[in-house]
């Protein structure tokens, strides 16, 4: 029977002199799924492609690729084909010998080289581009090279290091819809890195938010932006209001001097909380409707909506976005429901907060 676990880092730890880039990270992730690593800058994302591709060791903890343990094994002896940011494509090669580079590597016979490389530019659009050079080629098409180039050596896994970062926002948003595609078509693990919140939402079957160093939260992109664990993954996916409440007891928590119904359980009696509530969630009201009551700060035209800052009384900012058009200075209520407040706890783990979720989850399906 196959292994469906594909990558496993356990208690992963990775040091630069005294710098810790890596502190004792842990994860899984399945064959034939599309994974983002998602964070700032530095946070380690990096890091973890490289590991996996065996271009650095780790420090110290343990990595596995289809059940065998990697950590010592060279990078060249692993199934594992990175696209890099800048595509590391040969400028004096043409399409068709970069896409052959890796083959003649491995002394493969020229006839199974080129049937080969036929496929994979048929896999990525590009077929009858094999005599192009190089610099002829369009960002976009550079990259369909570079992943061809991967793909054609038959990897179990490939790597994509910030791959759309170069492209202009128009081909960047084709590009994730041709990389998702081709995803699914091949049925190989992607591991893709991103600092755009966005992208991972759009492509992704699963997101592992990165901060510091530690897997803050991992799960789907609605998992991850519908129920984020703490302020930082709160704020890193999507735009969020965050405020401090009281959590009076389950189902019923307090924020601005005001005591709501949620959908949250299992915390304890009057613990200090934060309440999340994204903008989208805030329907505008005739103020003597409005669970809130709010003085308009700014407004913002965005295309598919207005993005209007806020404030109330007790001096809380609000993001709102909306189709409704208000003008600053207006006093408006807002309106949400009690699946809109989202409640997180004070530094809880990711293994208590899915604890807590299934509980929910396990309520919800009794119901």
């Amino acid at each position: 029977m196959e292994n469906t676990t594909i990558i496993e880092f356990h208690h992963v730890k990775k040091k630069y002199d005294d710098d810790i880039v890596l502190d004792d990270v842990t994860f899984e992730m399945e064959r034939g799924k599309f994974y983002t690593l998602l964070g700032p800058s530095g946070c380690g994302k990096t890091t973890i492609l490289r590991l996996i591709a065996g271009f650095t060791e780790a420090t110290s903890g343990e990595i596995f690729l289809d059940g065998k343990k990697v950590n010592t094994i060279p990078a060249n002896k692993r199934k594992v084909n990175t696209v890099f940011q800048d595509y590391a494509l040969f400028p004096h090669l043409n399409v068709f010998e970069n896409i052959a580079f890796g083959l003649r590597m491995k002394k493969m016979k020229q006839a199974q080289i080129e049937v080969k490389v036929k496929e994979a530019l048929q896999f990525v659009n590009l077929a009858g581009y094999e005599n192009r050079e190089i610099e002829q080629m369009s960002g976009g098409q550079r990259q369909r090279v570079a992943i061809a180039r991967a793909i054609v050596n038959e990897p179990d896994v490939i790597l994509l290091d910030e791959p759309l970062s170069a492209l202009d926002l128009k081909l960047r948003t084709q590009m994730q819809y041709e990389l998702r595609e081709l995803q699914k078509r091949l049925g190989i693990t992607f591991v893709f890195v991103t600092h755009d919140q966005e992208e991972a939402l759009a492509m992704s079957d699963e997101i592992f938010v990165i901060n510091e160093g530690k897997i803050q939260q991992s799960g789907t992109p609605i998992d991850i932006y519908d129920e984020p664990i703490n302020r930082f993954v709160a704020d890193f996916i999507g735009e969020s209001n965050i405020v401090q409440g009281k959590m009076i007891q389950d189902f019923l928590v307090s924020f601005v001097g005001q005591t709501f119904n949620c959908v949250d359980q299992g915390m304890k009696p009057n613990e200090a909380v934060e309440i999340v509530i994204r903008p989208e969630d805030l329907e505008i009201t005739p103020t003597e409707k409005g669970k809130l009551k709010v003085e308009i700060q700014s407004v913002l035209f965005r295309g598919v909506h207005y993005e209007i800052n806020a404030i109330d009384d007790a001096g809380n900012n609000w993001l709102i976005h909306t189709t409704k058009k208000v003008i600053i200075g207006e006093k408006i209520g807002l309106s949400f429901t009690a699946e809109s407040i989202h409640v997180m706890r004070h530094d809880e783990t990711e293994e208590e907060f899915d604890k807590r979720l299934g509980a929910y989850m396990e309520g919800e399906s009794n119901a």
